[in-house]
Parts: structure tokens; C-alpha cells; sequence
């Protein structure tokens, strides 16, 4: 009789173990804890809670977090995948565990599982590797033994991981990582000024007969980032714009001199960007990678509105909704993540190629931006950033343009140097929320310093909110 129950029991085992291999679909169930597809079967783990649930991991250092995050919740069972054995889970708390270079997991913890210590021991490439049972793993991932990789995980669902909304290629995604953005950015711009100083009308009337007022851009920004590897992340983001500038005329009718008000709008699809981030490194403190991108010239340099001098005019170059020419991006962020505190710091520079089909280019553009951001809570964080911009001339001009017309039409009037000061609020939500994939964030700023070549509009208030949303 006993050894029938010992076979029951063995048969049980074997046949709880094939269901639970059965249980993963490779390629289309997701994490548990991070949402991302489970493509791996030498490293994918997974639970059963009180309820039967079946819970799925890409990862055992997914199912540590899972594990540490819900103290309260008691797994039924846990299985992990056998690294010898591609495919095969075995349990958790019996398995012997590798942590060492050689072997690179998902999420960056560099852990695999074995059956025996002497498979484990088997498969180490150095000295530094250690071989853990589950007991030693859980104490050593608890007491952050693993240093640099094994709680990147964690500082992903931080508020503060990404830098400020406003910030565009911050940061990397693991391998197979979506996420789909969405911004708007509203940009006014009140009265003139001319190198730093304010300029009146009446100064711009002995020079121009029209001189703009204010102005308004909203910016509709839909962007999507993958990463085809953990070192690799590539974005596509497509804007929506929307211009509107209110402008005075100074005309002479009858001997007489007169000022006609009016405005005029343009709208519609701006340049199209393409973007990819490669990791230098990353650490659980610090990180640096390097932006390359390009903007294909999608935005209309050909947009036209009525004005009191002329039906159908050419708009002014600040009017247009692209560039015209093939720009490229080059630069490089590097970041440092701390208990309550993060800080980054962005170099871009955009390189503007050839003129485009109306005989001119924009000048070229180099910005630096520095943030730093505190968490106020677990899931909300505050920013203050500030941001450096130095823009070159317009090389060549429109034909179409009477660069005597208005202040905006004259190429001259292009270029400078600006700093801007900003405030901004993120927000996530934690590792085990049904709203884990998504974040929020808003920032609101205005120049400190400007100086500019020319006559141009003066900077005023910036904003812009954002949410993000990862799909896997």
C-alpha cells in the first residue's frame, strides 16, 4: 500500500509538471508582473495563488518581484524553467539557481534555474558566478544582493524613471517591449523682441508693415517605441499641428494712415521622425545611451491663408508645418536613479541637410537638457528641468516670401539662443494595479533668457500633458 501511494504521488507530480509546461504559450501569453510577451522558454516562470489562479512570468526575477511585492498573497505552487532543459518548468523552491554573466535573462538579473547544483555548477563561465538554493535567492534578491541588474525591473514602475513628459528618447525598453504615446503641447508666444530687449510696433512699422501680435501652436504628438533587444529600443512619432498668429497691419489709404487687424492659421501633419536609443550601460544607479534619429520631410512648406494685403499668401517660415529637408538627430542621455531622487541630462544636436523645394534651410539646433525629480509618493514624483536651445540661421529664403512684408518673413529674423526653466508632475501606478502599463505626465514652463537674432515673437508659457501606455 505504501508504494502505491508513493507511485500516485510520483505520477501526480509528473503529470501537474506537464500541465504546467502546457499551461505557457510561448510567443502570446504575457508577464504577470511587466506585460511583456514571454518569448524565452529557458527562463519563463510561473505560480498558482490561493484561488487556482494561474500566473505566468517571463522571468524568475518577474516572479521574485511578484512575490515580494504581494508578501500577503501564498503561491500555492511556483515552477521555473529548467535552463538544461529548454521547455521544462520544475519547481521553484527545489531548483538551484546561477547568477553570472554568461547567461543573460530577460529582464537583466542574469538568473537561470538547474535541477541539481552540479547542472548549476556546470554552467558557470567565471569565478564571480554563484550558484543559490531558493531560500539564499529569495534572501539575497530581498537584500538587493544582485547590485546592479536584478532590481532595474523594480525602477521601472518608479514615476521618476522616465525623465519629464516633455523630454523625447529618455528611455530603453527590454527586449520586445511596445509602448504607444500620446502628448499635446500648447506654446504661446506674446509681443516682440529684438536680440533681448522688447521691441514695440512702432519701432517694427519703420521697417515692416505688419508686425505679428501673438501666437499659438498646438501639437498633437502620437509616438511608438519597440526594442528588437535590450540594447536597442526604436521610436516613430507623427505630429498633429495646429498655428495661429494674430497680426497688425500698418497701411496708408486716402493719405492716411490706418492699422488692420487679422490673423492666420495653418494646420495639419508636421515632419515625420524616426528615432533609435543603444545602450552603453546600464546599472542600477546609472545609465547612458546614445539618440540617433532622423525627420523625414512629411510637413507641408507650402501653406497659404488670406491676408488684407493679399488673398492666398504665402505664409512666413514659423507658419510652416515641416522643415522640408532630411534632419538628422545625434546625441546622448545619461541618467542616475536614487531611493527618493533621480537626475538626467540630454545632449541633442539636429543637423539640417541640402534646402529644400523652396530654396532655403532651417538653421541647425543644439539643446541641452538637465531635470531632476523627487518622489513625493510611491507613485508620484515632482520635476524641475531646465533646457538650453542655440539655433543657427536660415540658409537661403523663399522667393515667395517679401522679406519687407512682416518681421516673420524675413530671414534675418531667425536664430538665437533661449533658456527655459519648467515644472512638471509624474505619475504611475505600481506592479500590481490594473493600470501598471500606464503613465501620466504633465509640465508647464517659460523662458528665463533669450536672445535672438532679428526681431522675433517672445517666448511666453509651454505646456504639455502626456500619457504612455506599454503594451507589452
Amino acid at each position: 500500500m505504501k508504494q502505491y501511494f508513493v507511485l500516485l504521488g510520483i505520477l501526480f507530480s509528473i503529470f501537474g509538471r506537464v500541465q504546467a509546461q502546457e499551461k505557457i504559450a510561448f510567443g502570446t501569453t504575457t508577464c504577470q508582473l511587466c506585460n511583456m510577451v514571454i518569448k524565452d522558454n529557458r527562463f519563463a516562470a510561473q505560480a498558482e495563488n490561493q484561488n487556482n489562479q494561474a500566473l505566468y512570468f517571463d522571468a524568475i526575477e518577474c516572479l521574485l518581484d511578484y512575490k515580494q511585492a504581494n508578501n500577503k498573497t501564498d503561491l500555492k505552487s511556483m515552477y521555473v524553467s529548467d535552463y538544461a532543459n529548454p521547455g521544462s518548468l520544475i519547481s521553484a523552491r527545489s531548483a538551484f539557481y546561477l547568477k553570472g554573466d554568461g547567461i543573460q535573462s530577460p529582464m537583466g538579473a542574469n538568473l537561470s534555474a538547474f535541477s541539481s547544483k552540479e547542472e548549476a555548477e556546470n554552467f558557470k563561465t567565471s569565478e564571480k558566478d554563484t550558484v543559490y538554493t531558493w531560500q539564499q535567492l529569495n534572501e539575497a534578491f530581498k537584500n538587493n544582493a544582485f547590485a546592479s541588474t536584478a532590481h532595474n525591473h523594480q525602477n521601472h514602475f518608479r514615476p521618476d524613471s522616465h525623465a519629464p513628459i516633455g523630454v523625447m528618447g529618455d528611455h530603453l525598453h527590454h527586449k520586445g517591449g511596445l509602448m504607444v504615446s500620446l502628448r499635446y503641447m500648447d506654446m504661446m508666444m506674446d509681443g516682440n523682441k529684438t536680440g533681448t530687449d522688447k521691441i514695440d510696433d512702432a519701432a517694427i512699422f519703420q521697417q515692416y508693415m505688419v508686425a505679428p501680435q501673438n501666437m499659438t501652436m498646438q501639437m498633437y504628438m502620437l509616438g511608438v517605441m519597440y526594442a528588437p533587444s535590450n540594447r536597442l529600443t526604436i521610436s516613430a512619432m507623427q505630429n498633429l499641428i495646429k498655428n495661429n498668429m494674430d497680426l497688425t497691419a500698418q497701411m496708408m489709404m486716402n493719405g492716411m494712415t490706418m492699422k488692420h487687424d487679422f490673423s492666420t492659421a495653418s494646420s495639419g501633419f508636421g515632419d515625420l521622425k524616426l528615432n533609435a536609443l543603444y545602450g552603453i550601460f546600464s546599472h542600477n544607479i546609472n545609465s547612458l545611451h546614445l539618440n540617433a534619429g532622423i525627420s523625414l520631410p512629411s510637413g507641408s512648406i507650402k501653406e497659404r491663408d488670406d491676408t488684407p494685403m493679399m488673398e492666398n499668401a504665402k505664409l512666413p517660415y514659423t507658419m510652416q508645418l515641416g522643415s522640408g529637408t532630411f534632419d538628422v538627430t545625434a546625441g546622448a542621455t545619461y541618467k542616475e536613479l536614487y531611493t527618493s531622487f533621480s537626475w538626467g541630462s540630454q545632449f541633442l544636436a539636429k543637423f539640417r541637410t541640402g534646402k529644400n523645394t523652396e530654396g532655403y534651410r532651417f538653421g541647425n539646433q543644439y539643446q541641452l537638457n538637465l531635470w531632476g525629480a523627487y518622489r513625493l509618493f510611491e507613485n508620484v514624483s515632482l520635476s524641475g528641468r531646465a533646457l538650453g536651445t542655440v539655433t543657427s540661421d536660415i540658409i537661403g529664403g523663399d522667393p515667395q516670401l517679401n522679406p519687407m512684408m512682416v518681421t516673420s518673413a524675413d530671414t534675418e529674423n531667425y536664430g538665437g539662443e533661449k533658456i527655459k526653466l519648467l515644472g512638471g508632475v509624474n505619475v504611475s501606478f505600481s506592479q500590481t494595479s490594473a493600470f501598471k502599463n500606464i503613465r501620466i505626465g504633465a509640465e508647464m514652463g517659460a523662458p528665463i533668457y533669450e536672445s535672438y537674432n532679428g526681431i522675433q515673437m517672445n517666448k511666453n508659457l509651454s505646456f504639455v500633458i502626456g500619457l504612455k501606455y506599454s503594451i507589452l
